[in-house]
């Protein structure tokens, strides 16, 4: 689901929702499955607190992009919020993690400081069946 400047990504994983957290905040986790296709991740900082730093780097041996910000909300197990500077502005991305009966939904919503970037739905996508793998 998307409008003009926000996708919004919801899966349901097999797994309690104590380990979903981790692999999103576990720093050998996260390269494992934050990674697009066919592209290698290299976690520089990943502190999941009010005010800590990320950085990922993302490379497929001639092609190199980082993911740095800061995490502005982290509560345990429930929800993480980052921003993200970027060329054209702000980058939010938040993440909430609800327990239902078939283990944990994820909810992904990235709001760009212009449209939705073509294929970020698809790259959500194939990071997700990744990380149900690695689950």
């Amino acid at each position: 689901m998307s409008d003009e400047n926000q996708l919004i990504v919801r899966r349901t994983f097999d797994a309690p929702r104590e380990r979903v957290w981790q692999a999103f905040t576990d720093s050998d986790e996260l390269p494992q499955w934050f990674v697009p296709e066919g592209m290698e991740a290299e976690v520089h900082a990943l502190e999941p607190e009010p005010g800590g730093a990320f950085a990922v780097s993302w490379t497929d041996g001639e092609n190199r992009i980082d993911n740095e910000g800061t995490y502005v909300e982290v509560v345990e197990n429930e929800r993480l919020v980052a921003v993200e500077e970027t060329m054209g502005g702000e980058l939010r991305l938040g993440y909430e993690f609800r327990e239902v009966d078939n283990g944990t939904e994820v909810i992904i919503t990235q709001n760009f400081p212009g449209s939705v970037p073509d294929g970020a739905s698809e790259g959500w996508a194939g990071m997700l069946d990744t990380l149900a793998e690695v689950l």
